[in-house]
């Protein structure tokens, strides 16, 4: 067989087209699998956000640091015994993480990070209840009350960061106040 210019042009340009839509391809699948990692991690990060304002956490340290600066403060320390794993889809999802903008990735991990200083801090054998006096009390409760703030703030950035913002998992106000009621 003997090939000429234009069938030898046809081939190339054909390979080239085939070329740039494997790469095309590439780049939305990557974008696709990029925003599944940022919903599924933001949706984690809204759940715990609901906890911490369903059981009223920042509430109940708020009112503490108050009292401490206040000087009325009656050494009342928060205890919450954690035994679940509530970050179990960041954990899984840890080697997906270099798919997301270096901003993101930084917020997560900090979000994380202060999440869990907060679970270790008030743990029944953490600092709030083994400091020695309570002026180091009073400073653990200061410093959770930060931690709990920074949580929040990150929070709602990182809920914010997929391109569909991921809404409180209870939104009717009616139903969340049922929620924390007794009877």
């Amino acid at each position: 067989m003997n090939f000429g210019l234009p069938e030898i042009a046809a081939a190339i340009a054909g390979a080239v087209a085939a070329g740039l839509f494997q790469l095309v391809d590439r780049i939305l699948a990557r974008r696709r699998r990029s925003e599944a990692v940022l919903v599924a991690i933001a949706a984690e990060v809204r759940s715990i956000l609901d906890l911490i304002e369903h059981q009223r956490y920042l509430d109940e340290v708020s009112a503490q640091a108050k009292a401490i600066r206040a000087d009325t403060w009656a050494e009342h320390t928060l205890i919450i015994d954690i035994r679940s794993n509530y970050f179990s889809v960041f954990e899984s999802l840890a080697a997906e993480l270099g798919l997301l903008k270096p901003h993101q990735i930084r917020k997560i991990v900090a979000f994380y990070a202060f999440c869990k200083s907060t679970i270790d801090s008030t743990r029944p054998d953490g600092p709030h209840v083994t400091a020695f006096d309570k002026h180091d009390k009073a400073n653990n409760i200061i410093g959770l009350e930060g931690l709990l703030l920074a949580i929040i703030h990150l929070g709602n950035e990182i809920v914010q960061l997929p391109r569909q913002t991921i809404p409180p998992a209870i939104e009717d106000e009616t139903v969340v106040a049922k929620v924390g009621t007794v009877g």
